[in-house]
């Protein structure tokens, strides 16, 4: 499952939502960067079972967010998707909520 976040500028928001987590600003994420690609990890219970990859849709209306699970982790991602997504809509409405106009779940 993917969220797709509606938005006039999602370049700026995902970079404004790492820079976040890098800043220290949001203590429950940390910035794991592998191939030169930033990916979100959740610092607590989740954390050790995968990462979120943030993407914009090829007609940058967008912001995507994937879930990714780690290799060594015997858990399906469907087995913990969910929960790393609603932790990732949290840090969305409460931090950036002017920034989206709707979320859909493709």
């Amino acid at each position: 499952m993917d969220l797709y976040f509606e938005t006039t500028a999602p370049t700026s928001l995902k970079n404004d939502i790492i820079s976040s987590i890098e800043d220290g600003e949001l203590r429950t994420w940390s910035i794991l960067e592998r191939d030169g690609i930033k990916y979100l990890k959740h610092t607590k219970q989740w954390g050790e079972k995968g990462v979120i990859k943030l993407e914009i849709d090829s007609n940058k209306k967008y912001l995507i967010s994937k879930v990714l699970k780690f290799k060594n982790t015997n858990d399906e991602v469907k087995d913990f998707e969910g929960y790393y997504l609603g932790r990732f809509c949290e840090l969305i409405f409460v931090n950036f909520p002017s920034r989206f106009t709707k979320i859909e779940k493709k």
